[in-house]
């Protein structure tokens, strides 16, 4: 992955599918770029980010889009709708309302009606049997197919620094390593079952080579063929 010395990392210069990893307090977080028709959408735009940030990402092409990747993964967005005042706002259905609430935004649309912006090989769909929404985001690429997740999948080096967070994560095996965020389900899930079972479905009918998580490292699952235990595979 080629780096940037200003926070973006080209994942794939082709698309392009660019990373940025930023602090948002407790923790850090990987926002994701990726080429649209006519532009880029940023999903979890980054926040407390310098203004070298914004100018880098623009040097890779406009900014056409920002989406909320679910209802709490909005704290970039004001900023950069800010920055970017004619790209379209989107967020899964039932994320909008607690987005808007804060981040003082109006006008989120539902992922649904982002398909005049992505191009055909990016979907942005919205995960089902969620109470607050969660997006998966699905990328064709010529080095295999591209997973972006948010707060579903974990792949943390180690445990959190927190003490508090550092055993919430040991107690419900949400890390480290590849896992799946058994937090999140308490509050977020409506049928944590099948959140997962539709997450294996999709994950055999067009497996992907690559996940990009939002919290923790990048996985290759051809290097990594363990890893598609995970899914059931």
């Amino acid at each position: 992955m080629q780096g940037s010395a200003r926070g973006w990392k080209v994942f794939d210069s082709q698309i392009p599918i660019l990373t940025c990893e930023y602090s948002f307090g407790p923790g850090s977080a990987t926002a994701l770029a990726v080429g649209g028709s006519g532009g880029l959408v940023v999903v979890s735009p980054p926040c407390r980010v310098s203004e070298a940030v914004f100018d880098d990402l623009s040097s890779h092409g406009a900014v056409r889009a920002l989406v909320a990747s679910n209802a709490f993964h909005y704290l970039g967005m004001a900023n950069w709708k800010a920055h970017f005042p004619d790209a379209a706002l989107f967020a899964p259905a039932q994320s909008i309302a607690r987005v808007e609430k804060h981040s003082r935004l109006s006008g989120i649309r539902p992922l649904a009606e982002a398909t005049a912006i992505t191009c055909p090989g990016v979907d942005l769909i919205d995960m089902p049997h969620y109470k607050t929404g969660e997006a998966l985001v699905r990328i064709r690429t010529d080095r295999g197919i591209v997973w972006y997740v948010t707060d579903v999948i974990m792949n943390l080096p180690s445990l959190p620094s927190n003490p508090i967070i550092r055993t919430m994560f040991r107690m419900s095996r949400s890390a480290p390593g590849l896992k799946f965020n058994n937090i999140a389900p308490l509050f977020m899930m409506a049928d944590k079952t099948a959140v997962r079972r539709w997450l294996a479905d999709e994950f055999r009918k067009a497996p992907p080579r690559w996940l990009i998580a939002a919290h923790g490292d990048i996985v290759d699952f051809s290097a990594n063929p363990n890893a598609q235990a995970l899914f059931g595979v």
